[in-house]
């Protein structure tokens, strides 16, 4: 639970099981206190578990759920206790209007970029090193959505350290951003304690490669062709057609884009003298990797052929 780029807090198990079990008064007063303390913990205001607790207590929708709760059957007592949990998560939020550089948000991903952020392209603050792009049709987590899905449009996004998933600019030790005062546009708006401003982000306009590479008509070509040949969208239905009918013709569509997709980027690594970082800008993430989402995992023979194998 929690808002839109916000601290992930996760119900206590045990707890809630115990909780739905017995549908005590008594219990329910004891873990709604403890749940409170759990989330105030996350966040990093623990002192402020008076004037929470009061503000919930003298809720109206807090004391009908508290004295409903005995006459609940355990679906509805557990339905309602993941409806508290997240009341709690929003008063808990909105009491902390203000940003504690606990460094959450950072740590959580990157940011993608937006219309607004073509300067630090064109001022050279951001580089093809600094950035990979998401094609539409990955399966990826919609975050503001709360779900996994395909993705909609193309998003050009800030790296993230590959062992943590951490923005690059987030410097641990500091709690501070490398690039704060040229941060990009999701990072000014972002705010754990309000979710809207995030949430209403999502709708607007985006940077994609060819905003950004406009005057490099070369390279737009070869990403035109690549996106043509071996998009996720068509990865996807490959694998949608394998699942459903099984033919080998679906699996033979789905290892000609995987040899696509490797001969182009060797192909450009070695004129051009692209390194991964700046490959996974042009071309998006390796087909290698999406496949991954789908359960598999690929292994190239000795005379050069490829060959799914089940991802474990």
């Amino acid at each position: 639970m929690s808002p839109s780029g916000g601290t992930q807090i996760r119900l206590n198990a045990p707890l809630t099981r115990e909780l739905v079990r017995s549908g005590s008064r008594h219990d329910f007063a004891a873990a709604v206190e403890l749940a409170l303390r759990d989330v105030l913990a996350a966040l990093h205001v623990e002192d402020l578990f008076h004037s929470v607790a009061k503000q919930t207590e003298r809720a109206r929708w807090f004391q009908s759920l508290e004295r409903a709760w005995e006459h609940l059957d355990p679906t509805a007592r557990l339905h309602r206790w993941q409806e508290l949990m997240d009341r709690l998560v929003a008063i808990s939020y909105a009491s902390r209007p203000y940003c504690l550089r606990c460094g959450e948000c950072c740590r959580g991903g990157s940011p993608s970029l937006h219309v607004e952020d073509i300067s630090l392209w064109s001022q050279g603050l951001l580089s093809r090193r600094e950035l990979y792009t998401l094609r539409p049709g990955e399966p990826v987590r919609l975050n503001v959505e709360g779900r996994l899905g395909s993705l909609p449009e193309e998003l050009v996004k800030i790296r993230q350290r590959p062992e943590t998933g951490h923005c690059i600019f987030y410097q641990e030790e500091e709690k501070a951003c490398r690039i704060y005062e040229h941060r990009p546009l999701q990072c000014r708006v972002q705010a754990c304690w309000d979710p809207g401003p995030s949430e209403e982000l999502w709708h607007a306009g985006k940077l994609s490669r060819r905003h950004l590479l406009r005057g490099d008509r070369e390279m737009l070509e070869l990403i035109e062709a690549h996106d043509k040949r071996c998009s996720p969208e068509k990865l996807g239905a490959a694998f949608g057609e394998w699942y459903d009918f099984g033919t080998a013709a679906a699996i033979e569509q789905i290892l000609d884009q995987l040899r696509y997709d490797t001969a182009l980027r060797s192909l450009v690594r070695e004129r051009l003298g692209f390194g991964e970082e700046e490959l996974e800008f042009s071309f998006g993430r390796p087909l290698t990797h999406i496949i991954r989402a789908y359960g598999f995992g690929v292994e190239r023979e000795d005379d050069g052929t490829y060959r799914l194998v089940r991802d474990t």
